[in-house]
């Protein structure tokens, strides 16, 4: 345990001593102040852009349009944080700072769970930066009230936990950047594709990405989603699991 907490200190510390946590810190609450913003001056912009002569006569913006903002944006935001910590693996095994470590009693699972921790608890941060600043912007600018917007939070967040594990088992299995960037952007690529077939979509994670402003507009309820939450959560373990058994297996 204390090598684990250890090692999850030792990413934290790196994360900010090279910026990243900083960078994406600073873009999430960007993101989170200018998702309120633009749907409250978007209908004003649409106006201003039409042709002269042709009429538009946009709708009053709401406390729904704030949060498609957020979901749409969120996903420019995941790619963005996959691609600063897509080097968390790569990055040990090319300069080789885990040799001493591990040849001094280094549990191989310790390393990739504490940065798994690390990374997450990352992802947690930033995600609740952009969603409380999201928030109040949201009361200030665009007041209501919409239903299961924690729970729809929660699902756009678990979509992430399961992208970045993929990122951190194309590391394990690469050793490369590319190699985790691949990965993580192919595998969304196939449960995007898997979303056409009506019978996979209960089943299918992209769901958790997908399906949460259906969840703000009560066209979907949380029930809806509890077998795409298992297949998600399911998904994750055995990331990890594959993680861990790859990088045992991994010449260092």
């Amino acid at each position: 345990m204390r090598a684990f907490i250890a090692m999850a200190k030792k990413e934290f510390l790196e994360s900010i001593r090279t910026y990243k946590l900083l960078i994406v810190a600073t873009v999430f609450l960007l993101f989170g102040m200018l998702n309120p913003i633009t749907a409250k001056i978007m209908p004003k912009l649409l106006s201003s852009f039409m042709p002269e002569g042709m009429a538009i006569t946009p709708g009053e913006p709401g406390t729904v349009d704030s949060w498609i903002q957020f979901y749409k944006n969120m996903s420019t935001q995941l790619i963005l944080f996959v691609i600063v910590f897509s080097g968390i693996v790569s990055n040990e095994l090319t300069k080789g700072t885990l040799i001493n470590m591990l040849t001094k009693g280094l549990p191989r699972k310790t390393v990739i769970l504490s940065k798994f921790t690390a990374i997450i608890s990352i992802w947690t941060l930033s995600y609740l930066i952009c969603f409380v600043i999201t928030l109040i912007y949201t009361r200030y600018l665009l007041p209501g009230e919409l239903p299961n917007l924690p729970f729809a939070a929660c699902c756009m967040w678990l979509f992430g936990v399961l992208e970045i594990s993929m990122m951190l088992l194309g590391g394990a299995l690469s050793g490369s950047i590319y190699g985790s960037l691949l990965l993580a952007v192919g595998f969304a690529g196939v449960l995007m594709l898997a979303n056409i077939f009506p019978k996979l979509e209960e089943y299918n994670p992209y769901l958790l990405s997908t399906g949460c402003v259906s969840l703000l507009t009560s066209e979907r309820v949380p029930s809806d989603f509890y077998v795409s939450i298992i297949v998600t959560i399911a998904f994750i373990l055995l990331i990890i699991i594959s993680s861990i058994c790859s990088f045992n297996k991994k010449q260092i």
